[in-house]
């Protein structure tokens, strides 16, 4: 699950706003993003008409899924999904750490050794599982395909194209939810109120995580206790289900936890890259040097403050 960063918690969660987690159906960009959602379409489309219809998406999902089903035997399991989070999670760290020169051989590499994703495979499986045999079939592949699929196509033309976009299209580079998230993370980051995140902030909130995270308090972060706050999310999380349907102080105390156990969880996300000497512990100085980092990277302007506008948007390669 690691995305190599540090801890920024909070900070994580609202600077690194980028939507996608199923394939790039999503709003019709400009630049590099139009370019992948582009080429996703030219992939999916076996006949070139310049849209993909819903049996080229299956015939995709199909093939998909012979990939995941590394045994061949009919079913996906959840072993055989972490087997193929695990080889992505390989390919990306092989790309990361290739020289300059072997870069593009690397990202080859890591296309050659898709396909990583599969319709229902992810956080979904237990809902995709609709026998509940605790593996997937190819017909409960395909029927979450078709749900996605359906979603994706937001001018219901039976078809997805770069025509297509999510709801929010012309709200911004996430959307309208998009908007909405990064005006909370910033309202929740900016502590003296001026409507911005000074680097000091941001410092303040990436420490302040990184303290919640060291359980034994020794000034170090180890991936056992990454491992325990992403536990924790999922218990929370499970807690609030429970009581999402009440009213009460029961469920705003399971929401509050839920809230609190989701910024640790982000922040872990961000453990290995901020641990620079790849010791497998991340120090206080090496959580400061990823936030400057990232707060630099945020920055687009350099003005030396990160605004709404600039919460979420990737930054230049």
């Amino acid at each position: 699950m690691a995305k190599k960063e540090l801890l920024l918690g909070a900070v994580a969660a609202g600077l690194l706003l980028s939507g996608a987690a199923s394939p790039a159906f999503a709003a019709k960009g400009e630049g590099k993003h139009h370019q992948r959602h582009a080429a996703i379409i030219e992939r999916l489309d076996a006949d070139k008409n310049g849209k993909v219809s819903l049996d080229e998406f299956k015939t995709n999902v199909s093939a998909t899924f012979k990939t995941f089903d590394a045994d061949g035997n009919g079913a996906v399991t959840k072993d055989e999904v972490k087997a193929r989070q695990a080889a992505l999670k390989d390919a990306r760290k092989a790309v990361r750490e290739a020289a300059d020169a072997d870069k593009d051989k690397a990202r080859e590499a890591l296309r050659a050794a898709g396909p990583f994703w599969l319709p229902g495979a992810g956080k979904m499986f237990d809902r995709a599982d609709t026998d509940k045999n605790g593996t997937l079939d190819e017909a409960e592949v395909l029927a979450s395909a078709e749900t996605i699929f359906q979603r994706r196509d937001s001018n219901k033309d039976g078809a997805l194209d770069t025509a297509d976009a999510r709801p929010g299209k012309g709200k911004g580079h996430h959307g309208k939810g998009g908007e909405e998230r990064a005006e909370r993370m910033l309202k929740r980051l900016d502590t003296d109120k001026d409507g911005k995140i000074s680097q000091a902030e941001m410092l303040a909130r990436a420490t302040q995580t990184f303290q919640r995270v060291d359980a034994d308090k020794n000034g170090e972060v180890t991936k056992a206790e990454v491992d325990a706050k992403r536990e924790a999310f999922r218990d929370a999380r499970k807690a609030f289900r429970a009581v999402k349907a009440s009213e009460g102080e029961a469920r705003d105390a399971a929401r509050a936890a839920l809230r609190n156990a989701r910024m640790d969880r982000m922040g872990s996300r961000m453990f290995e890259r901020a641990d620079a000497d790849k010791n497998g512990t991340l120090t206080k100085a090496e959580m400061e040097t990823a936030a400057a980092d990232m707060f630099k990277k945020r920055d687009r302007n350099g003005d030396g403050f990160i605004t709404a506008d600039e919460i979420g948007k990737r930054h230049k390669k």
